[in-house]
């Protein structure tokens, strides 16, 4: 392979002994920059993404799940059953030739298992070990929710993410309709399984990094946080209370986004819309003053002005006037868009079951060049493989494969 195919990651193994996004999520990314991603999967049924839907059925009665699809390319897929003792030692010696292993099973399973940080550690003292979690797993900073199991919208319940999200204040709180706390934790798990290789690279030494899904939320929901530190005011529901015009306005045919967030910009839209007055409003020379006044008097001029525009002119109207405004897009109209093409943000991936999926690619683009986007696997395709690489003959193969262990 010419090297300037290969990814920056070539030659760096990865183990993942992941399930569902977060810990998937992180080593895809991995793997499309170069690394050699091996993905340990129950027997029989593998990784419980594999299941969940949308699911396509071959001609021939194969099946993949389009959910699956997501966060797993680029991977070599083992099975092993690691209640299983003979399981238990293939793993240390994946564990033993991986340089970073990203992990999410349940807490305390894997210590209880007998795979502590602390013997790992000792046995391969320069191992970058990323375990993902719902609350923490580290003893350093253990809290009364280190135990508990966690999903995305647990995340996005108990990070303030959720209590600040959705149109109408008096309305209930809302889930944002996407695995931000999945993915959200996936992208800070990568970042510390590159710290912690560069780390490796300078001193020598492995380490043990432990990230939650609920900090990883309350960081991505920084805003709410920081208001409440500062003002000690609880963001609500419902339009912002310190930044107006700020959101989805409807126009002719759907919604376009608005954003008017420093003065300079506000007399630009107020002239723009041909509403001076708005500027000699005495209620309306401020974000909060205009955020409190946004319903009985910037509302009406507003989609007033958008009523008989379609999101394209509106669009090129305020954009041509120095202003941030964009139209609020579906996921069709993401896939048609010339510029999703231009990035390459939507790729064809080859996989075992249908040949090729169409799913959305790595955002981080380089000069020099392209990702890495590898064969999403079959259930187990690449535990034969794997064992040979580990020294296991045909006949242990064979044996394990009676035994259940694989």
């Amino acid at each position: 392979m010419d090297t300037m195919l290969k990814g920056i990651l070539d030659g760096v193994k990865v183990l993942g002994i992941e399930q569902q996004i977060a810990g998937p999520s992180c080593t895809m990314l991995l793997s499309d920059f170069g690394a050699d991603v091996i993905k340990m999967e129950r027997p029989g049924s593998g990784d419980a993404a594999r299941e969940m839907a949308p699911i396509i059925r071959t001609d021939s009665g194969d099946v993949e799940s389009g959910y699956f699809c997501r966060f797993n390319r680029g991977k070599k897929s083992i099975t092993l059953n690691i209640q299983d003792e003979a399981a238990q030692e293939i793993l240390w010696k994946l564990i033993e030739e991986a340089d970073i292993v990203v992990e999410n099973l349940k807490p305390g399973l894997m210590d209880k298992l007998g795979f502590t940080w602390d013997k790992i550690h000792a046995m391969k003292p320069e191992l970058v070990y990323v375990a993902i979690s719902g609350f923490g797993r580290s003893k350093k900073y253990e809290g009364p929710y280190s135990k508990r199991l966690a999903y995305d919208i647990i995340a996005q319940a108990m990070s303030g993410q959720m209590q600040a999200c959705g149109s109408d204040p008096d309305g209930p709180p809302t889930w944002l309709g996407f695995s931000l706390g999945d993915v959200g934790t996936g992208l800070y798990a990568t970042i510390a399984a590159l710290v912690g290789y560069i780390d490796r690279l300078k001193t020598g030494k492995g380490d043990y990094y432990d990230v939650a899904m609920y900090d990883s939320m309350m960081a991505i929901a920084e805003r709410t946080h920081n208001i409440y530190q500062f003002t000690g005011k609880v963001t609500g529901r419902g339009p912002d209370k310190l930044i107006a015009p700020w959101g989805p306005f409807k126009c002719a045919d759907g919604y376009v986004a608005l954003m008017v967030p420093t003065e300079a910009m506000w007399k630009k839209f107020c002239l723009g819309i041909d509403h001076p007055e708005m500027l000699e409003d005495p209620d309306l020379q401020s974000g909060p003053g205009r955020a409190a006044n946004l319903n009985n008097k910037l509302m009406p001029v507003i989609t007033g002005w958008l009523s008989d525009k379609t999101k394209e002119q509106a669009c090129e109207y305020l954009m041509a006037k120095g202003l941030p405004c964009a139209p609020v897009m579906t996921s069709e109209d993401c896939a048609n868009d010339p510029h999703t093409e231009a990035r390459k943000m939507l790729v064809d991936v080859p996989d075992e079951v249908l040949g090729k999926v169409h799913v959305v690619g790595n955002p981080i683009k380089m000069e020099s060049r392209e990702a890495v986007y590898g064969m999403i696997p079959k259930l187990g395709s690449h535990t034969q493989e794997i064992l040979e690489s580990l020294g296991y003959s045909e006949e242990q193969i064979q044996e394990l494969k009676a035994n259940g262990t694989i």
